[in-house]
């Protein structure tokens, strides 16, 4: 169990409209339990965190003619849990990890204080990757789902009342050790073509039917592919980054 303070000086963005306004602060209160035996690894974490001196402004965006100040406050709880096997399966190395946020912030220009849409609630993946000695190759999948975050749509009452959809990403890797410090590297991200939307972006003004228009905010592309070359250059001619990949 420890306990920090922490003094974060306000982003430079904000400060060059506004030179006068104070360092954030965040107290962290955080509980930790790590095991390792034989091939297996089990990382736990809880936290709760408040927050003071957090900066709020009067405007849709920051302006140099907005009100500032740091009268904004915040609080997030949550949870971690890492699990690692390598021992079980021969060649094979496998891990699931799951966080739990719980998040509530009167910041920019909230009215009060909510999820800012920047939080995910539920974040989850699982990773396995298997060794095969004959081919020299590792291949690796990776399997993320994410829970929707928090938006503001104009067109309902309450502030930052609507949510996006969660969304799944499979990921898959094939390296090839082409000598012990020499690599070729090859990943796709998001195999099966998921289209997520992150958020939507309304228009200023409402149409003629007092409807604010939207359009999704989304990725620039689908996927995205690697291809790379990688070259360990150590004094002990064993190592290589064949487990970073």
């Amino acid at each position: 169990m420890r306990t920090n303070l922490n003094n974060q000086q306000a982003p430079s963005l904000l400060l060059k409209y506004n030179p006068q306004l104070d360092w954030l602060a965040a107290m962290h209160y955080i509980a930790n339990y790590f095991y390792e035996k034989s091939g297996h690894l089990l990382r736990l974490e809880a936290y709760h965190k408040t927050y003071d001196n957090l900066i709020k402004y009067n405007s849709q965006r920051p302006k140099y003619d907005s009100r500032y100040d740091n009268k904004g406050n915040g609080k997030v709880k949550g949870f971690d849990v890492f699990y690692k096997n390598s021992s079980s399966v021969k060649n094979l190395q496998c891990w699931i990890s799951y966080s739990y946020t719980d998040s509530k912030r009167n910041e920019a220009n909230y009215p009060y204080m909510v999820t800012p849409s920047y939080v995910y609630k539920h974040s989850f993946s699982i990773v396995g990757k298997y060794w095969f000695a004959g081919l020299r190759s590792q291949l690796s999948l990776t399997n993320s789902f994410v829970s929707g975050r928090n938006y503001n749509n104009p067109n309902q009452t309450l502030f930052m009342n609507a949510h996006t959809k969660g969304y799944n990403n499979l990921s898959m890797s094939w390296s090839f050790l082409y000598s012990q410090q020499k690599i070729v590297h090859f990943s796709v991200s998001n195999v099966l073509g998921a289209s997520p939307i992150y958020g939507y972006q309304y228009a200023n003004c409402p149409n003629t039917q007092g409807i604010y228009d939207r359009r999704p905010i989304v990725p620039t592309a689908k996927r995205f592919v690697f291809l790379g070359y990688f070259w360990t250059i150590s004094k002990n001619e064993k190592d290589n980054q064949l487990d970073h990949l």
